[in-house]
């Protein structure tokens, strides 16, 4: 399971059906290592840009956002995340 706090309650394995199970726990999450987390800051950023007024125009920007995607962003995001890769397994603790 991921991390999610939800998934951690006490009462879940109190569930019938999940006794029976043992759990395991997928590391926490590093974002760094996602290089769709870098789209979703370019798209924040573009909207938080957009002086939205109103929900709808705060939609059309959401989905304009995602056409400010290009393809040198998407091998720069690629890049660093392969740099961020490299880093990690020669066991360097990244605080980003």
């Amino acid at each position: 399971m991921d991390n999610t706090r939800i998934h951690h309650y006490r009462g879940l394995m109190e569930d019938n059906e999940l006794s029976q199970y043992t759990l395991k726990y997928l590391s926490p999450y590093s974002p760094f290592l996602n290089p769709i987390e870098n789209v979703f800051s370019v798209c924040k950023n573009y909207v938080v840009h957009g002086d939205a007024l109103n929900e709808n125009k705060s939609r059309l920007l959401i989905v304009q956002s995602f056409y400010k995607i290009t393809y040198d962003h998407c091998g720069s995001f690629y890049q660093k995340m392969l740099g961020y890769l490299i880093r990690s397994a020669a066991r360097e603790i990244i605080y980003e």
